[in-house]
């Protein structure tokens, strides 16, 4: 459970099955192996950046509970909180999750491992728009309108229920808490891989110089390995 001295937590979460190479979904045209490593990557940048915001934010990493046996030693830092769980559990999240957040006070971001394009600044700054005198929420939305984080007030947690029962889709999501008085901040064209079509955005992405600023160098050299091996694809 996290250390009870931060106010704001970040929750760090695989939504789905995603090192476990026998139930792992494939991308179109990769290997499982392949994909495996994709999520790997995907999932050890996040760590990167968000493990040094670890004096700042009480932080969690969740799991799926299959991928438990496979997960790496190296992947998440140690001593870190961990928590491997059941996906249907997921749309309860505010029954079954709750007591890794920092308190009713507190502020979460709910971050998933499948997108790119937030630094170490735009966490913090997610954190300050939301504000303690009125409802708010800050939501990310990927170029193809999934959703790649949430940020809320600890004391509204069924707003990240109702993430998981829509999907993760913008527009639904937005249509589930259409009742609530509560102000909404959109940011946008954030990058979410679930296809192979994503994967092409991504190579594109990460031969910007831009891109070091949410991709470390050594992170950039190790896609480029998957790059390599599909690049007449990605070029296609």
């Amino acid at each position: 459970m996290n250390n009870p001295e931060f106010n704001n937590s970040i929750i760090f979460i695989a939504d789905n099955t995603i090192l476990n190479p026998t139930r792992t979904k494939e991308y179109q045209n990769l290997s499982v192996n392949y994909s495996v490593y994709l999520n790997t990557l995907l999932f050890s940048n996040w760590v990167e950046i968000i493990s040094t915001l670890k004096s700042q934010f009480g932080i969690s990493y969740f799991l799926d509970k299959n991928d438990e046996e496979y997960l790496p030693k190296y992947l998440i830092p140690q001593n870190s909180n961990s928590i491997f769980y059941n996906r249907l559990n997921l749309a309860k999240f505010s029954q079954h999750f709750g007591k890794y957040t920092s308190g009713n006070t507190s502020k979460i971001l709910l971050l998933f491992y499948n997108s790119l394009g937030l630094t170490q600044d735009d966490i913090i700054r997610v954190f300050d728009l939301i504000q303690s005198d009125e409802p708010s929420i800050v939501i990310g939305k990927s170029v193809r309108d999934q959703i790649v984080f949430i940020c809320t007030s600890g004391n509204d947690l069924n707003l990240i229920d109702q993430l998981f029962q829509a999907e993760r889709k913008y527009n639904k999501y937005l249509k589930s808490i259409s009742n609530k008085d509560i102000f909404i901040h959109t940011l946008e064209n954030f990058l979410a891989i679930n296809d192979f079509e994503d994967i092409k955005k991504l190579y594109i992405e990460l031969s910007k110089k831009e891109s070091l600023s949410y991709c470390s160098q050594k992170i950039h050299e190790s896609f480029n390995d998957l790059f390599i091996e599909y690049k007449e694809l990605l070029n296609g």
